[in-house]
C-alpha cells in the first residue's frame, strides 16, 4: 500500500537556494538601475561619469545572473533524480528485505533473524524476549565469521521445552573476543515491505514485523 504523493512530498516544497539567490540578484539589479540613473542625472557635465565603471559592474551581475542560473538547474535535476529514486523503492511492496532490527517476527514456518559480528569475535550469545520483556530463551550464535550473515536457527521452544506460538519477539545478540571484551554484532531480519512513506529523511519502509525503516538501511532485497 502507497501513502498519497503529491508533488510537494517528492520535492522540496520549500524556496530552493537558486530562487532565493535569483530574488536577492534583482534587487541588487534594482539598486544598480537606481544609483546609475542617479549618478546619471546629477553628474557634472564637464566631468562625466567613467561608463567603463558602469559595463564593469554589469558584467559582474550577469555572471552571477548565469551562476544562479546554472545552479537551478542542478538543483532541478537533483530533484528529479531523488523523485525517480523514491518511485523505484515502490517497488519494494511486497517483498522481502534483510535490515538491521532487533524486532523479529516468528510465523508458523520460520524465524526470520540473522546476525553479523565484527571481527575478534569467540563468543555470540542470543536472547530472546517476549513484547512483555520476558527472556523466552537463551542460543549461542552458530558462528563468529566476520562480515558473514548468519542465521540464526531456533526450535520455536521456550527454555522449559514448550512450544511457543507465533508472535513478534525483541532479541538482544552479543559478542565477546577471547579476552571477554565486548565485540559489535548486527542482528538482522527479514521481513516483508508493506507500505512506502515519503518523508523528510527520505523513502520510508513500513514492515510486516510492525517497524518503519529507511530505505538506505536495506542490506538486500530477497
Amino acid at each position: 500500500m502507497m501513502n498519497s504523493i503529491t508533488s510537494n512530498t517528492l520535492a522540496s516544497s520549500s524556496t530552493g537556494a537558486a530562487a532565493t539567490s535569483a530574488n536577492e540578484l534583482q534587487e541588487s539589479y534594482d539598486s544598480f538601475l537606481t544609483l546609475l540613473t542617479a549618478q546619471i542625472s546629477n553628474q557634472d557635465p564637464l566631468k562625466p561619469v567613467d561608463s567603463t565603471q558602469f559595463v564593469s559592474q554589469l558584467a559582474q551581475l550577469t555572471q552571477v545572473e548565469q551562476s544562479i542560473a546554472t545552479n537551478s538547474s542542478l538543483e532541478q535535476i537533483s530533484s528529479l533524480l531523488s523523485t525517480v529514486g523514491a518511485m523505484s523503492d515502490l517497488q519494494l511492496i511486497g517483498r522481502d528485505v534483510l535490515v538491521p532490527s532487533d524486532q523479529i517476527r516468528m510465523t508458523d514456518t520460520e524465524f526470520p533473524l540473522s546476525y553479523q559480528v565484527n571481527a575478534g569475535a569467540e563468543d555470540v550469545n542470543i536472547r530472546i524476549y517476549s513484547e512483555d520483556g520476558t527472556l523466552v530463551r537463551e542460543l549461542p550464535g552458530a558462528s563468529t565469521a566476520e562480515g558473514e550473515v548468519i542465521d540464526v536457527a531456533w526450535d520455536g521452544l521456550d527454555s522449559e521445552g514448550l512450544p511457543v506460538p507465533p508472535d513478534t519477539f525483541r532479541v538482544e545478540i552479543t559478542a565477546t573476543d577471547s579476552s571477554g571484551n565486548t565485540v559489535g554484532v548486527t542482528p538482522l531480519t527479514r521481513a516483508e515491505v508493506t507500505r512506502v512513506n515519503f518523508t523528510g529523511l527520505g523513502p520510508e519502509l513500513q514492515l510486516d514485523n510492525g517497524e518503519s525503516v529507511l530505505s538506505n538501511v536495506v542490506r538486500s532485497v530477497l
